[in-house]
């Protein structure tokens, strides 16, 4: 969840993407947290191409360098618990 003092993503597409990749990793981990684990490989796979269909749509959304940084500073989570499944 974004904290008050981050700056909000202007885009409201590219933003509600975010929001979902944000979830979809929650989530996902609650599955593995579980032991679910073709449901967690099921949802790793899903937040796998939601992750990049958000990296696709900041290259062609006309977004300023700051908030393409601000887009990947709010992935971060998402790209370490990749590299945690080894995903990416």
């Amino acid at each position: 969840m974004r904290s008050p003092s981050e700056p909000e993503i202007a885009d409201f597409s590219v933003r509600d993407e975010v929001e979902s990749c944000l979830a979809l990793a929650r989530s996902t981990q609650a599955l593995v947290a579980a032991g679910d684990r073709l449901a967690a490989a099921r949802a790793a796979v899903e937040l796998v191409k939601a992750y990049d269909r958000v990296l696709e749509n900041i290259r062609l959304v006309p977004l300023s360098l700051l908030e393409q940084q601000r887009v990947r500073d709010r992935l971060t989570p998402v790209a370490e618990l990749l590299r945690k499944y080894r995903l990416r």
